[in-house]
């Protein structure tokens, strides 16, 4: 009994809070003993999910219910309360029930409440179909599916959690059974929880079986905290299979990483498995991971340089820093970017100068490249943030979008305002990068504050066109075969001799007219560019007013907000953005960006609209609350849905947004709910009930959940009047789900009665 008050979750309800449930679980308790089969279904599940001690008799009873819907919501309820009251019941249900559901949740409920009588039919239900236990012989010719698989799974599950170390050759037997269904997970991790003779049978699985087979022992073996599993451990350490090797290793690692033994798979034969080794339990061993860089394998001593730079304040040493170098400069993308960011986590001092040597270098890889960039962003310092104002314009566009990802961080975490980051990015947004000629790779004449002086123009010069060949190309014919047949006619001039074509073709008749209009009509092919033509210029400036979104500062607002004119619309959308990112940050935009976005709102559609809707939310003049009002009668309901969060933001959430409570749009419909129930005040109660209601119960759920917020006791008083009455028995569904939301601190469960007839 001890153990089921520990387990009950109502063990933290107030007397208050059961003396309101119990009077709800009255209510239900009727519609569980007389109800409809759809309201009973749902009174069971709402009886479970408030966990009051009344709910178990109601539910004990309707385990004898006549529909085996009711039977199975009742006992998935029970396995919630864990009361002893149900075991019985529970008992006979498991035996005499045909139904799976039920059985399977009796199963659960039970070994909840440590009920050893259930081990007996547990065993048999493990062995094969029991005469002396009903199922339902017609559910496999119906249906296809044998019930009994789940059950057979259930129960080995279930003895696991009883402890029934007696049934461990019933388990060995259903494993080894070939004609039966593969249940060799389950029971592997069932046997390893039944002491000693659940380790001995894992043990007798790792010698003479399949590799599959052995995979699953090893792993369930070398998760057991036991002491007598330590033996079997070290032999599954040691299979011949690489599969059962890792399987064991990940299993002990992920249980315990201390353990001494795992370090023998640094010198596995198998480099995936040196390698995962290192990522497992590297960290754990930090005395072991330099003489890994001597390892054959790249990836093993990336691996071990990525474990070095997780391990604050590493011991290191020159010759460590000379094999970091080392490795910093070989051709290898993992094993260079890693041993980036290690020296930089070990010795930022001595990293700064080579990484910044090897992120100006245009000629490296962009992988190197891009672990340089993260080193310098680890190791910090005021070189750092001149490096990255250095790439801001690089060729390598992953490069830049790097490096003014890491601008706005550094930007939007140094105290200090000004700083040289976001000054470069503010130039970036207003135009400063601007290349000498059009060139696409564009280079700045006009660098950030901050950023040193660049060497030499980075547009590229074209080369003079050869005067031959372009006269050559002159006279050629300017047409160029678009199909096979023009390439072969083309190649074929004298076709229509061959074919006795006349000199003035073929007639075509009227069918023959009208069929090559429908051809005419018929889209074509379109080819798709392998890259896409990105221009410098403009791609920096977009993705500078993308990041400074995370610099929540109000001149970084005014710059962006003067975004908000320009043509580039992907310049006005990341501006837009921005701005409602920085808005929902700070409690006030400045005056003069709100009059901007009121400007703009105007001008803009689409998704930059929207955008600028909800920035408006963080304005307080009067024309930012008069824009979001107008457009809550807006024809585009994405529209009306951000007016309504605007006008919520800024405190302004009246009637009028409570009549959009009956909005013809979902979406809209439930944002209205949210700001009516956001204010939390006590006549916002009503009009939710109703809005529970409203088209046809299908926001009963969202309402509940607000109305929890506000007042849950008024509110379930509203519903149980609602079940008291007989003439609104059609919406007693929409009152059920309610009360469970209202009195309940489980998340919601999907309904089994969903679709079935009212």
């Amino acid at each position: 009994m001890t153990i089921c008050q520990e387990m009950t979750p109502d063990a933290h309800r107030t007397p208050d809070s059961d003396k309101a449930s119990e009077q709800v679980c009255a209510v239900l308790a009727g519609i569980l003993s007389t109800g409809t089969d759809v309201h009973r279904c749902l009174a069971a599940q709402a009886l479970g999910r408030i966990a009051s001690p009344a709910s178990v008799q109601p539910l004990v009873e309707a385990l004898l219910d006549e529909d085996q819907d009711v039977r199975s919501d009742a006992a998935e309820a029970l396995v919630q309360l864990v009361d002893p009251h149900a075991s019985d019941q529970l008992l006979d249900n498991l035996v005499g029930d045909p139904c799976t559901e039920v059985k399977l949740a009796a199963i659960d409920a039970l070994a909840r409440l440590k009920d050893d009588r259930v081990i007996p039919w547990l065993r048999r239900m493990v062995r094969g179909r029991d005469e002396e236990i009903v199922w339902d012989d017609e559910e496999f010719f119906a249906s296809g599916w044998d019930d009994w698989v789940e059950i057979q799974l259930k129960a080995v599950t279930a003895l696991a959690a009883l402890n029934a170390q007696e049934a461990v050759p019933d388990i060995v037997a259903a494993i080894r059974d070939e004609d039966a269904q593969d249940m060799s997970e389950a029971a592997c991790k069932a046997l390893a929880q039944l002491g000693q003779a659940g380790i001995d049978a894992l043990a007798g699985l790792l010698d003479n079986c399949p590799v599959r087979l052995r995979r699953r022992a090893a792993a369930a073996l070398a998760a057991s905290p036991a002491q007598e599993a330590a033996e079997p451990q070290a032999r599954a350490f040691a299979d011949p299979s690489a599969e059962v090797r890792t399987a064991a290793m990940r299993a002990r690692a992920n249980c315990c990483p201390e353990d001494i033994r795992l370090t023998e798979f640094f010198q596995d034969p198998d480099a995936a498995i040196r390698t995962g080794a290192v990522r497992l339990i590297g960290e754990h061993y930090p005395d072991r991971l330099q003489g890994l860089l001597a390892d054959s394998s790249k990836s093993v001593q990336a691996a071990a340089l990525t474990a070095m730079s997780g391990i604050e304040g590493f011991p290191v040493n020159e010759d460590l820093i000379t094999q970091l170098r080392a490795r910093l400069a070989d051709n290898s993308v993992e094993l260079s970017a890693a041993a980036a960011r290690a020296l930089a986590a070990i010795a930022p001092q001595e990293a700064v100068d080579d990484l910044i040597r090897l992120l100006d270098d245009t000629a490296q890889p962009e992988g190197i490249r891009l672990g340089a960039l993260h080193g310098l962003v680890l190791a910090g310092g005021k070189k750092v943030t001149e490096a990255l104002i250095r790439v801001i314009d690089d060729e390598m566009r992953p490069l830049r979008l790097a490096a003014m990802t890491e601008l706005a961080y550094l930007a939007g975490n140094d105290v200090r305002w000004p700083n040289p980051a976001g000054e470069a990015l503010l130039s970036v947004l207003r135009g400063g990068y601007e290349p000498d000629t059009g060139d696409t790779a564009s280079k700045t004449d006009t660098p950030a504050p901050g950023a040193p002086q660049k060497e030499g123009p980075a547009v590229t010069e074209q080369a003079e066109p050869d005067a031959d060949r372009e006269q050559e190309d002159t006279d050629r014919p300017q047409t160029v075969p678009t199909s096979t047949l023009a390439a072969i006619l083309e190649d074929a001039p004298d076709i229509r001799a061959v074919r006795a074509m006349p000199d003035q073709g073929v007639e075509l008749t009227a069918t023959d007219m009208e069929r090559l209009a429908i051809a005419r009509r018929v889209l074509g092919k379109r080819r798709m560019a392998t890259e896409p033509k990105i221009v410098v210029t403009d791609d920096i400036r977009r993705f500078a007013a993308r990041v400074l979104g995370d610099v929540v500062r109000e001149d970084v607002a005014c710059a962006l907000s003067k975004m908000l004119t320009v043509e580039d619309t992907e310049l006005r959308r990341a501006a837009a953005d921005s701005l409602s990112r920085i808005g929902a940050s700070k409690s006030r935009l400045p005056d003069v960006v709100a009059e901007r976005l009121v400007e703009a709102v105007a001008s803009s559609d689409g998704d930059t609209k929207l955008l600028l809707i909800r920035a408006l939310g963080a304005c307080e003049t009067e024309n930012a609350a008069g824009v979001p009002q107008n457009l809550l009668a807006d024809k585009d309901s994405f529209v009306r849905a951000e007016a309504i969060g605007a006008l919520s933001r800024q405190g302004k959430a009246g009637k009028e947004i409570a009549r959009l409570l009956a909005d013809p749009d979902r979406s809209v419909r439930l944002r209205a709910a949210e700001a009516v129930a956001s204010h939390k005040a006590r006549n916002a109660v009503k009009p939710l009930v109703d809005f529970a209601f409203s088209f046809e119960g299908c926001h009963g759920a969202e309402a509940a959940r607000l109305l929890k917020n506000i007042d849950p006791g008024a509110a379930s008083s509203s519903f149980v009047d609602v079940l008291r009455d007989p003439e609104r028995k059609r919406t007693w569904s929409v009152a059920i789900e309610a009360l469970a939301e209202l009195n309940s601190s489980q998340p919601t469960r999907s309904s089994k009665a969903v679709g079935r007839e009212q």
